[in-house]
C-alpha cells in the first residue's frame, strides 16, 4: 500500500504535457450533461417575483422592505442565490439557449449545485432545498412531511461538522456540492479540478454578496461526508458536498462562535476503481470511524505567509487609490463575464494594486464580519507574470499579500513562455497581468491529508472570482485558466516539483 498521499497521486495523473494533451479524453458531444436537477412532483417555492427589476434598484431597499417577515425573508435569500450562482444573461447559438450564470465555470459547465438547510422561516417549512437555478426557484428535497423537522436537520448538519457551534444555532445554511460528470464530461479525470475552482467561484460570490444583504456567513469544509451527503439525499457516486456555511444575522457576529473551517481527512486508500475523480474525492473524505483523525489546526494569524525564500527579493510596495471597489460590487457581479480577447494594452500600477487588495486583503477595508471566509489561505502562494504594467518591469514577481509588495523573482518578458504553458490561450500572452496560484502540496497533505487538495482549489477559485468581479469593477478585462502544462509553470516560476501550480487568473483590458 503506497504511504503518499493520494492527493499527489491524482495531482500527477492528471498533468497536462505537450506530448500527450491531444491524447486524452474523448469526449462525447452527443451526450452532453444536464446542468439541472429535478425533483418531480417536489413543492416549488419561486424567487423570481422578488428580484429586482432592474440593476439601478437598490437592492438594499427591497430587503428592508421585508423586516416585519423577520430574517432571511424570501427576497433575501432571492437575490443571495441569485447574485450568488443565478442566471445573468442568455445566448442562443445553433438553436441551444445558453445560460449563463453570475459565477463563471470551465466550459460553461456549471457543475456546483446549491442546497438550503431551513428552519423557523416565516415562508418555507423545515426542510432541504435544492436551489433550481434555471427556475430561480427552491424545490423541497424530501417529499412534504416525510423529512426530518428543523431541529432534527440542524442537529445532524452540526454533528456532522464536528458539533460546529455556528451551525447549531442557526436558522439557515447553504450547503455547496459538485456534480462530477457535468464537468468530468469535457474535462475526463482532471475534471475534480475543475469543479473545485468552479464551486470556489460561487463561494467568491456568496461571500461578497451575503453582506450587502446584511447577512454574516461562517465556512466549514471539514466534515464527515456521508453525514451531510445523506442529509441532502444525493448519490455520492454522483455527487459530492464540498462546503457548509451557515448564515446569521449581520448584528449577531460578535456572539456567533464558528467551529474550524479545516480538517484533516483520514486520508485512507481508495476502492479500487477506474474512476480518478471518485478516487480523489474518497480519499479526500472524512469518514465517521476516522472522525478522530480530522484534526483541526489553529490558523490564527496564518493566512497568507510570506515564503522566506523570497524575504530577501526586492520589491516595489504596491499602493492603492482612493477607488472603493466594495461600492456597488454586486453590479459587477451582475454584469461579470469572463473577457475572449486581451488588446495588450498596459494597466496602472494603482488599478493593480487596488485589485489585489480587494482580492486578498479586504481587511484593509471591511470590518470583520463582512469579510471573506475561505477554508486555509496560508497554503496557497501567489505569482505575477507582469507582460504590460506602467512603472513596473515585465517579469515575474512573488506576491506577498500581507505586506502588499511585489518581490522580483525573474527579470524580463516570458510573455511567450506563458503563452506555451496556457495551452497557447491568447489571453495569457495578451494579458497585461497573469496571477498564478500556486502551493505545496507536500506540506500541505501533511497537515490536512488529501483534504488539503480540496482547500487549495476551493480557495483559489474564490480569490479568483474576487479577481474577476475586481477586475469588472474596474472596467477591465479578465479571464481564469484551468487548463496548463503544469511542469511548465513550475519551470517558469523555478519552483520544485513538489509543488503545484493550481490557478490561472488573465488580467488586462479588454479588446
Amino acid at each position: 500500500m503506497s504511504t503518499e498521499p493520494f492527493a499527489a497521486i491524482y495531482h500527477q495523473r492528471t498533468k497536462y504535457h505537450p506530448e500527450t494533451i491531444n491524447q486524452g479524453h474523448a469526449i462525447d458531444w452527443s451526450n452532453p450533461p444536464d446542468q439541472f436537477k429535478e425533483y418531480a412532483g417536489a413543492p416549488r417555492f419561486e424567487l423570481r417575483p422578488f428580484l429586482p427589476t432592474g440593476e439601478s434598484e437598490d437592492w438594499q431597499a427591497t430587503v428592508n422592505l421585508q423586516d416585519k417577515e423577520g430574517p432571511f425573508s424570501l427576497p433575501q435569500l432571492s437575490k443571495l442565490l441569485f447574485a450568488t450562482n443565478g442566471v445573468t444573461a442568455m445566448a442562443l447559438s445553433g438553436g441551444q439557449k445558453l445560460l449563463f450564470r453570475a459565477a463563471p465555470s470551465a466550459g460553461a459547465l456549471y457543475p456546483t449545485d446549491l442546497y438550503l438547510v431551513v428552519r423557523n422561516h416565516a415562508d418555507l417549512p423545515d426542510g432541504v432545498f435544492y436551489y433550481h437555478v434555471r427556475d430561480h426557484a427552491l424545490l423541497e428535497v424530501y417529499p412534504e412531511g416525510l423529512g426530518p423537522d428543523g431541529d432534527e436537520l440542524f442537529r445532524r448538519l452540526s454533528a456532522a461538522c464536528f458539533n460546529d457551534p455556528a451551525i447549531a444555532v442557526a436558522d439557515v445554511a447553504l450547503v455547496a456540492t459538485a456534480v462530477f460528470w457535468r464537468s468530468s464530461w469535457r474535462y475526463g479525470d482532471r475534471a475534480y479540478r475543475r469543479c473545485l475552482l468552479d464551486t470556489g467561484h460561487v463561494l467568491g460570490n456568496f461571500d461578497i454578496i451575503a453582506p450587502k444583504l446584511d447577512l454574516f456567513v461562517t465556512a466549514t469544509a471539514g466534515f464527515v461526508d456521508h453525514e451531510v451527503a445523506e442529509l441532502l439525499a444525493i448519490p455520492e457516486d454522483k455527487e459530492g458536498a464540498l462546503a457548509v456555511f451557515s448564515l446569521h444575522e449581520v448584528g449577531e457576529a460578535e456572539d456567533i462562535k464558528p467551529g474550524p473551517s479545516a480538517r484533516a481527512s483520514s486520508d485512507v486508500e481508495p476502492k479500487p476503481s477506474d474512476d480518478a475523480i471518485l478516487g480523489i474525492h474518497g480519499a479526500s473524505s472524512i469518514r465517521r470511524d476516522s472522525a478522530d483523525k480530522a484534526v483541526a489546526h489553529d490558523r490564527e494569524g496564518e493566512d497568507f505567509l510570506l515564503n522566506p525564500k523570497y524575504a530577501f527579493a526586492s520589491g516595489t510596495k504596491l499602493k492603492t487609490s482612493d477607488t472603493d471597489l466594495n461600492e456597488q460590487i454586486e453590479i459587477a457581479i451582475l454584469r461579470r463575464r469572463s473577457t475572449r480577447v486581451l488588446n495588450r494594452e498596459p494597466l496602472r500600477l494603482a488599478e493593480l494594486a487596488d485589485l489585489l487588495a480587494f482580492a486578498y486583503r479586504p481587511d484593509l477595508s471591511l470590518p470583520p464580519e463582512q469579510q471573506p471566509r475561505y477554508f486555509d489561505t496560508s497554503l496557497l502562494e501567489t505569482f505575477l507574470v507582469v507582460n504590460s504594467v506602467q512603472d513596473l518591469e515585465p517579469g515575474v514577481y512573488h506576491f506577498a499579500p500581507n505586506f502588499m509588495e511585489l518581490l522580483s523573482v525573474r527579470e524580463g518578458s516570458v510573455r511567450n513562455e506563458i503563452f506555451h504553458l496556457a495551452l497557447g490561450q491568447e489571453l495569457a500572452r495578451d494579458a497585461s497581468v497573469v496571477v498564478v496560484h500556486t502551493a505545496d502540496l507536500e506540506a500541505a497533505t501533511k497537515k490536512y491529508g488529501s483534504r488539503a487538495y480540496r482547500y487549495l482549489h476551493l480557495d483559489a477559485g474564490h480569490i479568483g472570482e474576487r479577481l474577476n468581479v475586481g477586475a469588472i469593477r474596474l472596467e477591465l478585462g479578465v479571464s481564469g485558466i484551468g487548463g496548463f502544462f503544469d511542469d511548465e509553470v513550475n519551470e517558469l516560476l523555478n519552483i520544485p516539483e513538489k509543488e503545484l501550480c493550481v490557478y490561472i487568473t488573465c488580467l488586462g483590458r479588454a479588446q
